[in-house]
């Protein structure tokens, strides 16, 4: 247990120490919840003539008037969300193309820890940067109350829990990577889809019945909404126990699914020796 331990830790270390190594990265992850939230808000308040307009205009769809608050979390949760399925397979990719991934496949490291070291990486690296990041926006905007409450903690529940089958979902579009070889196109389409699906800037309500469930999906919806509706008292996608049970159920499905895709592309392309050509 403790080289493994060692190994996932070294593969977290190694990641970590060239995203230190570019302080713009580090500015730009801070300043991402900020730049996402101020576009809508300026897009309402030009439609509506003011911030006031907008707010009451917002507050017939959504339940709240907060609604820079509301925009805030969805994008910061959202930022979170498609770091940890784009930073990954990425990864990969970028391994790939340099030509070092077959060494790392080659390691004394199994699979599991390259890949489990490599997905922390991106959770912990996403979870400092966008809390920091919500943390400024919040100081600046007037809503720091909102996170020095209980609902707050409640809420981080909410988003850790989502994280889970999140992680899931990143080794199975790893396997994507693996298998198409030029992963921007998919990922550029997805990064888009998601975000107009999930609900980031607006409630999911708005959106046809057949989109509704296609949102639902994905754990970065439920992680939006319950959290909103956590911290501002607003209506949940279903109800409190039934989306943590969907939130549960996601978090066993996706990491074995994603594992069971990853190894048979994996085995495909040993068999092929083919899986670090690009």
């Amino acid at each position: 247990m403790k080289v493994s331990l060692q190994a996932i830790y070294s593969i977290f270390r190694a990641r970590f120490r060239i995203y230190t190594r570019y302080s713009g990265w580090l500015i730009l992850s801070f300043a991402y919840p900020i730049f996402m939230t101020l576009m809508p808000i300026f897009l309402a308040i030009s439609v509506g003539g003011s911030i006031q307009t907008a707010s009451e205009a917002f507050s017939v769809y959504a339940g709240t008037r907060e609604f820079v608050f509301y925009i805030l979390v969805g994008s910061t949760i959202w930022s979170i969300s498609v770091n940890i399925l784009w930073d990954f397979g990425m990864w990969l990719y970028e391994e790939m193309e340099a030509g070092t991934l077959e060494q790392l496949f080659l390691t004394p490291a199994s699979v599991a820890e390259l890949l489990l070291g490599a997905v922390m990486y991106t959770l912990v690296v996403s979870l400092i940067t966008s809390f920091i990041g919500l943390l400024i926006a919040s100081t600046l905007f007037g809503y720091l109350h909102y996170l020095l409450s209980i609902e707050f903690i409640i809420a981080i529940g909410i988003i850790v829990l989502g994280f889970v089958p999140l992680m899931g979902m990143a080794v199975f579009f790893g396997a994507i990577v693996l298998k198409i070889k030029e992963p921007w196109a998919f990922f550029n389409f997805f990064t888009a889809f998601l975000v107009f699906i999930a609900g980031v800037f607006y409630p999911i309500t708005i959106l046809p019945p057949l989109a509704r469930h296609i949102a639902i999906i994905f754990p970065a919806t439920i992680q939006i909404c319950d959290s909103r509706a956590v911290l501002l008292h607003i209506d949940y996608i279903f109800d409190p126990a039934i989306d943590i049970l969907i939130l549960i159920s996601y978090a066993i499905f996706w990491p074995i699914f994603g594992g069971i895709m990853f190894r048979r592309v994996e085995s495909e392309l040993k068999l092929k020796g083919s899986i670090g050509a690009h």
